[in-house]
């Protein structure tokens, strides 16, 4: 027994002298490996790798001495500094750290993560999460900063596709394990095939890791893969490796190939598509299956640019006024706006965090604008992207000169608008009309809980809730409501995007626990001045139609005006000491289909 003791102790003093060594000043750096986009065989961004001195072993034998000794987040962050330490990759690259959920949730990550250049978190696993709703709020706070997630090593121990469920994340790294051999090997072929599917349904990036030779490099691609990494291209190295010559020569042999058949296939669903509205989602449809593209289409109705159909943004920013944002500003200007970096831009719109660059084409019908095309990517748009938006604008302009707007059966947001307008309009005070807009737009929009707030002498002055949620929306604080009101600055509305990550961009970040699904509405003044907010919120996911949300809009249009008018009224009487009349209690009649009212 006492040699099993002397050994462990020897054991836990080898451990605790590696990683004392480890963590010494200048041991610790940096290597990077880069990440090929495999459509254009472009380099987006770099994992960046710890390494230390060669007489410490490889990363693994000293992270698993860190986890015996309980200085495995500390080495962590450690790495991370040593990452953030080789500053920011040429043209725009992103750079991809390594980090556990542990780290990943730790206040002092949080401080460490403003310190690298554009990046993405690698969530590691070498355990299984044993609390998701704490790693989803920290990455929520981290999202809301800027950061990109992605689920590391999936296809492998405790990375499964629940796992990725519940991070939603930005990139999926498929295992190496699943990678090396898959030209070979139909099992692997089905599985890679079928993750790719997978990530393209939850509006997430697919990267083969591991790729070692030409052949699995091929097949990847031919599987729809969108980035890669491995020795094939480039092995870790000093900062910033260039991927071998020979790489850019195999992926571009059948350039141009998959592209004109996926042209076909959007003339072919443009031409079955039978109003404007179907035409915008069948190019909606062709964009976002291009690697790493977040497009919308826009229309113009009434004078503002209404959402048509979007892919991948969490927020929809409707009722965009002409000039209001890059989209908008193309429009109005009915010129092309390519942007290769949006921080630089002030008339860039966050739709979701993490953005480089946006293009925003003009749809032209009958010689004039009618509307924009955008898309977005969180990495440097090629020219060969830019070319494929511009023909795809075409091919929508040829059809929608054919269609008409859509008549759809709307017989219910037109029942419960009707009812809300009649309630509104009965409305005898400004109090009357603040209890009856958030219960009419609720029936309007199928949400149920609402909030109204005014803008006052000392900020913004809460008014009535009501639903499950409304009173949480009413603790919220004056700087969350500002950030709301400014978020719909130059447009008639913002909606989420119908899943729980939208709501993770900012300022959704300070949406209460439970919600879902939310709508910011703006009541303006005479002179445009934003003078009430109103904010509907559903605990249920909900993707609302531009329609129902432009019934949302008419609501608070002439719950605005109405209320403008009550107001002036009521200051009028003020001064000339008038005693107003308080109308007699009565209950209002019950809105359509039992919401609360």
């Amino acid at each position: 027994p006492s040699d099993v003791v002397d050994t462990d102790d020897a054991e836990r003093d080898a451990d605790a002298e590696l990683i004392s060594r480890v963590l010494s000043p200048g041991v610790l750096h940096s290597v990077a490996q880069p990440i090929l986009r495999l459509s254009d065989a472009t380099v987006i961004g770099y994992e960046l790798l710890a390494r230390t001195d060669p007489d410490l072993g490889p990363p693994p034998r000293w992270l698993a001495a860190a986890d015996r000794t309980g200085r495995r987040a500390e080495l962590e962050l450690a790495c991370l500094r040593a990452a953030a330490a080789l500053g920011a990759p040429p043209d725009g690259c992103l750079v991809f750290v390594n980090v556990g959920p542990e780290v990943a949730a730790s206040v002092h990550f949080v401080e460490l993560a403003r310190t690298l250049p554009r990046h993405v978190l690698e969530i590691t696993e070498d355990a299984a999460v044993d609390d998701y709703d704490l790693l989803r709020s920290a990455l929520a706070r981290l999202r809301a900063a800027g950061s990109l997630v992605a689920v590391d090593d999936v296809g492998s121990g405790y990375a499964s596709m629940a796992h990725v469920l519940n991070l939603t994340p930005s990139f999926v790294k498929i295992d190496m394990s699943l990678v090396r051999g898959v030209h070979l090997d139909p099992g692997r072929q089905a599985l890679v095939r079928a993750m790719q599917a997978f990530a393209a349904a939850i509006g997430a990036v697919t990267v083969a890791e591991g790729v070692e030779t030409t052949q699995d490099l091929r097949m990847v691609h031919a599987l729809g893969v969108d980035l890669a990494q491995g020795y094939v291209i480039a092995r870790p190295d000093t900062p910033w490796p260039v991927p071998r010559p020979e790489i850019r020569r195999v992926l571009l042999a059948e350039a141009g190939r998959a592209p004109a058949r996926s042209m076909g296939d959007l003339a072919a669903a443009l031409a079955a598509s039978t109003t404007q509205v179907e035409a915008c989602e069948a190019v909606g449809a062709f964009l976002a299956g291009l690697p790493g593209t977040m497009p919308s289409v826009y229309l113009e109705r009434a004078g503002v640019l209404r959402c048509c159909s979007r892919r991948g943004q969490w927020l929809v920013l409707d009722g965009l006024l002409p000039g209001s944002g890059l989209t908008g500003a193309a429009f109005a200007d009915d010129a092309e706006i390519l942007v290769d970096d949006v921080t630089g831009d002030p008339r860039y719109r966050m739709a979701i965090p993490g953005v480089q660059a946006e293009l925003a084409v003009p749809i032209r019908v009958g010689g004039r604008a009618v509307g924009v095309c955008n898309v977005e990517t969180v990495t440097r748009l090629s020219a060969e992207r830019c070319e494929l938006v511009r023909d795809a604008v075409r091919l929508l302009e040829a059809r929608l000169a054919d269609l008409t707007v859509a008549d759809h059966d709307e017989s219910a947001t037109l029942d419960a608008l009707a009812h809300g307008v009649g309630q509104l309009m009965a409305a005898r005070s400004v109090d009357q009309l603040g209890d009856r807009l958030g219960p009419a737009v609720e029936q309007v929009t199928g949400l149920d809980s609402s909030c109204l707030w005014s803008a006052g002498a000392t900020g913004w002055q809460v008014g009535a809730r009501h639903g499950p949620t409304g009173d949480a929306l009413a603790a919220l604080a004056d700087a969350q409501v500002s950030a709301l009101a400014a978020l719909v600055t130059g447009m008639t509305s913002c909606t989420s995007g119908g899943t729980q990550t939208s709501l993770t961009a900012l300022p959704w970040a300070t949406v209460p626990d439970g919600v879902r699904a939310a709508l910011v509405l703006p009541l303006r003044g005479a002179d445009g001045t934003v003078r009430d907010l109103l904010m509907v919120t559903s605990t249920a996911s909900a993707q609302l139609p531009s329609r129902t949300v432009m019934a949302a809009e008419t609501c608070c249009a002439i719950a605005a005006g109405r209320l403008g008018d009550r107001r002036q009224i009521a200051r009028l009487e003020q001064q000339l000491g008038v005693v107003p009349v308080v109308p007699a209690p009565r209950t209002a009649a019950p809105l359509p289909g039992g919401g609360p009212g």
